[in-house]
């Protein structure tokens, strides 16, 4: 299952990215699904996770610093 989405940075080093309900709902797993995660071809085992109201991934600093990204400030 494909989405785009923006790595976004709560402060500090801590990020993430933002997972449509859709795509959690079709993956009919509950609430925290594990799945395996692909950002420009860096790919790694990962788990769904609800916070804040959403749901998101997160992204860690070795595979932002692999795929040459930099996340945005989440207010």
């Amino acid at each position: 299952m494909k989405f785009e989405t923006t790595i976004l940075r709560s402060g500090g080093n801590t990020t993430g990215i933002v997972v449509p309900d859709q795509v959690v709902e079709a993956l009919g797993a509950g609430k925290r699904p594990k799945v395996r995660a692909t950002i420009k071809g860096h790919t790694w085992r990962t788990s769904i996770a609800p916070m804040g109201g959403r749901f998101m991934v997160g992204v860690s600093a070795e595979v932002r610093r692999r795929a040459s990204l930099a996340a945005m400030r989440w207010r």
